[in-house]
């Protein structure tokens, strides 16, 4: 890919990011903004798992706990400290942020499955301590299974909108400068071949810290935010490994490890999981595994992953 193509693909991306962020003034319809929403949602969400796992190799069960982190934060910050949504939201991304670089720094020494079964580990525990530590310290601190009740915000889907859609513009714009950095080549090299990128000087163990990091960060900011969105969180809820596997299938169906890949599978599965579950309630998510699997058979790669086998666009 030469420097013109590179610039031309930028260029095609903020355009339609920009044409996006006047999308609410022209949605009149509450229903299809929120679906927009929470699309957009799902893309940088996926996203934050590609920018990890799809690039490194490394299979990552535990970014629900970032987001789970990001859902605390605000609500204790905003609920028992009086603190108002933004700065809650900041310091959701940095506590976030801070406690995957203590995690990070032990468990990203792990391969293979052993990291996999660490992080999904993790993520268990994660939940089991806000579940029990109220009533083990006799404490009112996380509310354990009552959860919280965040205050009611009184904005519309257009103002949560607003919140969603730069997070994730940074999130994808994110994966462009990986895929044209030495940053995001030392990432691909860990995919590829880590012991020998280790053998050539590269420091693996920062790039996979910095690109952990980065995730736990905007995790933290989706988790805050939909938790505000919501008003009411539980630690089953947050913390439920179900949302970690949803980002991973998203990821698979659009591409590992691409640019675009988070966004087609992200945009697929949630467009396709709402159109079926209005209409086949009890036999939507049977539908929704047949497609998955189908989708999977056909294209291993991924629906960005076979373009670029077939034609050769590498940069998407």
């Amino acid at each position: 890919m030469n420097f013109k193509t590179d610039k031309i693909i930028l260029a095609v991306f903020l355009i339609i990011s920009a044409a996006l962020a006047f999308l609410p003034s022209f949605v009149k319809s509450e229903y299809l903004l929120r679906l927009i929403a929470v699309v957009i949602l799902w893309i940088g969400l996926a996203g934050c798992w590609n920018m990890m796992s799809g690039y490194t190799g490394y299979i990552d069960f535990g970014p629900v706990v970032y987001f789970g982190i990001g859902s605390y934060v605000v609500a204790i910050a905003m609920t028992k400290y009086g603190i108002p949504f933004f700065p809650s939201l900041a310091l959701a991304g940095l506590v976030s942020a801070i406690t995957a670089f203590f995690i990070g720094i032990p468990t990203l020494r792990l391969k293979g499955a052993y990291f996999a079964i660490a992080t999904f580990a993790f993520a268990e525990a994660m939940k089991q301590i806000t579940l029990e530590f109220d009533r083990t310290f006799s404490v009112s601190f996380f509310q354990g299974s009552d959860g919280i009740t965040l205050p009611i915000s009184g904005y519309d889907n257009t103002f949560f909108f607003y919140c969603i859609f730069p997070v994730t513009f940074l999130v994808i714009l994110a994966h462009y400068f990986i895929e044209h950095s030495k940053f995001g080549y030392g990432l691909k090299a860990i995919k590829e071949a880590e012991t020998a990128a280790e053998i050539s000087g590269v420091n693996t163990t920062l790039i996979k810290l910095r690109a952990y990091v980065t995730s736990a960060f905007f995790l933290g900011l989706f988790g805050a935010i939909e938790a505000y969105w919501i008003t009411y969180i539980t630690p089953s809820d947050v913390f439920n490994v179900q949302k970690t596997v949803q980002m991973v299938i998203m990821t698979l169906l659009g591409g590992m490890g691409t640019f675009l890949g988070p966004v087609v599978g992200a945009a697929f599965l949630t467009l396709i999981s709402e159109a079926l579950g209005t209409r086949f309630v009890e036999y939507y998510l049977i539908m929704i595994g047949a497609i998955i699997i189908v989708a999977i058979l056909i294209m291993p790669s991924g629906i960005i992953g076979t373009l670029k086998i077939r034609k050769k666009l590498r940069f998407i």
